[in-house]
């Protein structure tokens, strides 16, 4: 095996704009495998580990989705930070003379918070937390959903289902710790 196929099976990969479009147009002549691994390569595993994944995909897949733009190289995901509850807020100290601490700050509901985060944000944060929040098969189920969000309103109906379903399996503070990550500054 030379380098070079060794170099791209070390490397992790992102879809870039012109992936996530293939994505969705279905335009290009690509294999079933290669298709397949365009589904769902992202930073998370080395090529390797999604040629692995995807049944017959081999390195020729992998080196066609690079040579095409639809995935470039990506840097590995940092370590997600275990979920913590946001500091309590602080109360207001009353200043000589006045009769009331001032009111606390208003709650915002999360799709008010989702209206902050743009498309790109919520694309990047939906598909990294698909699989290891649902598992693999509703993980890949969801990520094919944000494939085909053709905006910003589409995502973030797409984010608040996606913490409702969490919701649901996993009860309110793993629904929290979700909102969290999908809100998280950056």
């Amino acid at each position: 095996m030379s380098d070079a196929p060794a170099a791209l099976l070390a490397g992790r990969f992102v879809k870039t704009d012109a992936g996530r479009a293939e994505v969705q147009r279905r335009t290009l002549p690509l294999s079933r495998a290669a298709r397949n691994l365009l589904l769902i390569i992202d930073a998370s595993r080395s090529g390797e580990g999604w040629v692995v994944m995807v049944h017959g995909a081999t390195v020729a897949d992998l080196q066609a989705l690079l040579q095409a733009g639809l995935v470039a190289a990506g840097a590995a995901p940092t370590a997600t930070r275990p979920a913590t509850a946001p500091p309590a807020p602080t109360p207001a100290k009353a200043t000589a003379g006045s009769a009331s601490p001032a009111p606390a700050p208003a709650r915002m509901s999360l799709a008010q918070a989702l209206e902050t985060k743009g498309y790109s944000t919520l694309y990047d944060r939906i598909t990294a937390e698909a699989r290891p929040r649902l598992g693999l098969i509703k993980g890949y189920k969801l990520i094919l959903d944000v494939e085909r969000c053709s905006g910003p309103d589409e995502i973030r109906a797409l984010a608040q289902r996606f913490v409702e379903q969490v919701r649901q399996t996993g009860g309110d503070s793993a629904a929290l710790a979700l909102a969290q990550v999908l809100l998280a500054p950056g």
